[in-house]
């Protein structure tokens, strides 16, 4: 069992033999949330607090894609989720499904994506919410979450007649529809697909927020360290892959140096979110994928013909680098916010 800290090596050793059928979906993550619900690491190392601390989510993300980027990937939603639940307070529909997602036995799927470029402008969400009975009824469509597995716990916004909400459904509700998932570039053992809504209940006592701007500027600090825990991961894979390889010169000091600049600032904005001041956390994250790309890129040229085989583990951290600007709020959409918070 867990004792309150991550082993990276531990970890590492764990999950890095089965990366490479995770990434091609010829298995998928549940095994490994299972595990990890089962030895305690998704559960606070203060068993007193509900959530756990941001420094060791942050610490836990970075271990894990290091060594798999899907089961990272799979984490990552799984806090957020928690994350989620635990900012509300608890009713009698979100408090059994803190112990069920703890302890990896139900998926956590945050479709809150969306939301994100939506806050601050009128344009509609793709899923809308109609009062019913004491609850609402779920309309629309979730255009990309994953965990979708099992009974997953999903948690998504919705436009309703007197504003906008964060509700949470089970994915084996009836009127809930996923699609099949399509093939990926990486991650495919994520889970990760599109969903349909056709009249989904949920009770009032599953409504999150009736504040749609005010949750997303409080789970935003968890979100977008995690992210960046999952960029500096993968830079510490590929350049540990590169200095473990004799017939190569050392990586470059310069991306070094970068690399432990960005993570040190990291590991201080965990300990402090608030110390990031105004675009600071997402100009982390940009700096961070821009390390990930660049420590991936020279460990495909250090690596040469072997490396450039498409079973191979730097070819897949390639694949891996190239999907963290995909992840919300994208690169795009980080650069927007950069922009504007500089020009304030």
């Amino acid at each position: 069992m867990r004792t309150g800290s991550v082993d990276p090596a531990r970890l590492f050793k764990e999950f890095s033999p089965q990366a490479g059928d995770l990434d091609a979906g010829r298995r998928d993550v549940r095994d490994g949330i299972h595990w990890l619900g089962r030895q305690g690491f998704l559960r606070s190392p203060d068993a007193t607090a509900a959530r756990a601390p941001l420094p060791y989510l942050v610490s836990l993300v970075r271990a894990l894609a290091a060594a798999s980027l899907s089961t990272a990937f799979s984490v990552w939603s799984q806090c957020m989720v928690l994350e989620y639940l635990t900012l509300s307070e608890p009713t009698s529909e979100t408090e059994p499904l803190l112990e069920a997602l703890r302890s990896g036995r139900v998926m956590g799927a945050t479709a809150l994506a969306p939301a994100i470029p939506a806050v601050g402008d009128s344009a509609p969400l793709p899923v809308s919410a109609e009062l019913s009975g004491g609850g609402y009824l779920l309309k629309g469509t979730i255009g990309w979450a994953s965990n979708l597995f099992d009974s997953a716990v999903v948690v998504t916004p919705a436009d309703t007649a007197e504003g906008r909400i964060v509700a949470v459904f089970r994915l084996a509700s009836p009127g809930v529809q996923v699609a099949a998932p399509a093939p990926l570039l990486a991650l495919n053992g994520t889970g990760s697909s599109s969903v349909t809504l056709d009249g989904v209940r949920v009770a009032e006592a599953a409504v999150l927020s009736w504040d749609l701007p005010g949750f997303l500027a409080a789970c935003r600090p968890t979100m977008l360290l995690l992210q960046t825990a999952l960029a500096v991961g993968v830079t510490d894979a590929c350049l540990a892959a590169i200095g473990a390889d004799s017939r190569v010169p050392p990586h470059c000091p310069e991306l070094d140096g970068r690399h432990q600049r960005v993570a040190a600032t990291l590991s201080g904005y965990a300990e402090a979110p608030g110390s990031a001041g105004p675009g600071g956390l997402a100009q982390l994250r940009v700096d961070a994928m821009s390390v990930a790309h660049a420590a991936a890129g020279l460990e495909m040229a250090a690596g040469g013909g072997k490396a450039f085989q498409a079973g191979s583990a730097s070819s897949r951290r390639v694949r891996e680098a190239a999907f963290l600007p995909v992840q919300a709020p994208t690169l795009e959409h980080l650069r927007r916010e950069i922009a504007r918070t500089a020009s304030a």
